[in-house]
C-alpha cells in the first residue's frame, strides 16, 4: 500500500509505547532478561528502552498496582516458548499460554511482569522443536 501524494506514512501509527511499571530496578532486570532489550535512565522514574541504537519506548515508575484496562501492545518474537521460559525465570507470569489464532496468522500468549503488568507476545513461527 502506498500513501497518497503529500501524506505523511509516519502520521496516525504506532511510534512509541510505554509501560507503567511499579519497581523501575526489577523492571530494569526483567525485560532486558526476557527480551534482549536495553533499558537506561532517561530523567525521573522513567527508562528509555532500546533495540540496539533505536529507542523504541519506556518504562516508567507508577505509583499503583495495574488494573485489568489500559493499552494493551504486542511483542512480536521469534520462539514464543522461549520467551515463556525467560518470562518465568525472570520473575514473572505466563497468563495465557501460546494459543493459536488462525492459519496464516500465528501464536499468540499474555505474560505479566514482576509487578502485574500485562504484555502480549504474538509470532508467524511455530514452536521450536
Amino acid at each position: 500500500m502506498t500513501s497518497a501524494p503529500g501524506i505523511d506514512p509516519t502520521l496516525d501509527t504506532v511510534t512509541w509505547w510505554e509501560i507503567p511499571v511499579v519497581d523501575l530496578d526489577e523492571a530494569t532486570r526483567f525485560y532486558p532478561a526476557v527480551f534482549g532489550w536495553t533499558v537506561a535512565p532517561f530523567g525521573e522514574g522513567y527508562l528509555a528502552v532500546s533495540v540496539g541504537d533505536r529507542m523504541i519506548g519506556g518504562l516508567f515508575a507508577a505509583p499503583e498496582t495495574p488494573t485489568e484496562g489500559g493499552v494493551r501492545i504486542y511483542v512480536n518474537v521469534a520462539d514464543i516458548e522461549r520467551v515463556l521460559a525467560a518470562v518465568t525465570a525472570a520473575g514473572g507470569s505466563v497468563v495465557t499460554a501460546r494459543t493459536f489464532i488462525a492459519e496464516g496468522m500465528g501464536w499468540w500468549a499474555e505474560i505479566a511482569d514482576p509487578s502485574g503488568r500485562r504484555l502480549g507476545l504474538c509470532s508467524d513461527r511455530d514452536a521450536a522443536a
